[in-house]
C-alpha cells in the first residue's frame, strides 16, 4: 500500500509532466495560422485533477481497510440507512 507521501510524488510528477507535454504540443504545433492555446487543454486539465485529487483520495488507505469486515468482498456500503 501506498503511503500518502508517495500519493504527493505521484500527484506532482504526473501534473508537471502534463504541462510538460502541454507546452511541447503548443510549441510544436504545426498550424501555425490556428495555434493551439493552453485553453484547449481545460477538459484534460480537470480529468487529470480527478485523477490526482478524488481518485487518487479515494485509494484504500490503512483506515479503510481496517473498518470493513474480513468477508466485505468487493462491494463497500456507501450509502447511509434510511430514516424509518
Amino acid at each position: 500500500m501506498a503511503s500518502k507521501t508517495e500519493y504527493d510524488k505521484y500527484a506532482s510528477e504526473l501534473t508537471q509532466r502534463f504541462d510538460e507535454l502541454t507546452r511541447w504540443a503548443i510549441a510544436h504545433w504545426p498550424k501555425k495560422d490556428f495555434p493551439l492555446l493552453n485553453s484547449d487543454f481545460a477538459e484534460s486539465r480537470r480529468e487529470i485533477s480527478a485523477i490526482v485529487g478524488s481518485r487518487l483520495g479515494e485509494g484504500d488507505n490503512d483506515g479503510q481497510a481496517a473498518n470493513r469486515p474480513p468477508d466485505s468482498g468487493q462491494y463497500i456500503e456507501t450509502n447511509p440507512m434510511p430514516w424509518p
